[in-house]
């Protein structure tokens, strides 16, 4: 009677090859992600530990750039060449941005994702996820605003002019200086106790403490 060939196992004898695609499999499976940074054991931030969701600071300057040089596009063509569809446009963008940064998650942001790509090579600087989101709402909210003003009412004028000026002011000030001015607003009401958090996050540029209060 022939013998039949011995197969071998390979499942016992390569365990770091199975394994890696079990792993690869699964990470396929749970790639998508509703949250809003995250966390990374043994992280400092300015030699204290940061245990707390944090986001890299290079990846939202660069998507504050990009949005920076799309609003001064879309401002100039409104309010000097009186062509608003760019504008229109920009705040649907600009909406959605912000929606799915701070609702979702800041990693599928078409703006956010690509600033991400264009500094993946540079070393992260990790600040605090909490305020960026504070300061992200305060985004979003402009964002509400100028939809309607300049959308569904369309609102001409000195109204739709100050918020977009406040909207490129807050783009070039994060994208050219480093400084979230909607994470110095979330700093001063933790200062004044409005808000009580139980970790005071790391800011970016370290301009505030990040001792446990």
């Amino acid at each position: 009677m022939r013998k039949l060939p011995i197969i071998p196992n390979y499942r016992k004898k390569t365990p770091y090859l199975i394994g890696f695609i079990t792993k690869t499999s699964s990470n396929r499976k749970m790639s998508f992600k509703i949250q809003f940074g995250k966390i990374i054991p043994g992280l400092k931030i300015y030699g204290e530990p940061a245990e707390y969701p944090v986001l890299n600071e290079r990846d939202a300057r660069a998507a504050a750039g990009i949005m920076l040089v799309l609003a001064i596009f879309a401002f100039t063509q409104a309010f000097l060449m009186r062509q608003f569809i760019f504008l229109q446009i920009f705040v649907m963008l600009f909406l959605i941005e912000f929606w799915i940064r701070i609702i979702v998650n800041p990693d599928y942001a078409p703006f956010y994702a690509l600033g991400r790509l264009l500094v993946k090579k540079q070393i992260p600087e990790y600040s605090g996820a909490i305020q960026k989101r504070f300061a992200w709402s305060l985004g979003f909210i402009l964002a509400v605003s100028m939809f309607f003003i300049a959308i569904v009412f369309g609102i001409r004028g000195i109204v739709p002019f100050s918020i977009c000026s406040v909207c490129i002011f807050l783009l070039w000030a994060e994208s050219t200086l480093g400084v979230c001015i909607g994470c110095k607003i979330y700093s001063w009401l933790i200062n004044v106790g409005i808000i009580k958090p139980k970790v005071r996050a790391a800011c970016p540029g370290g301009v505030c403490s990040i001792n446990k209060k």
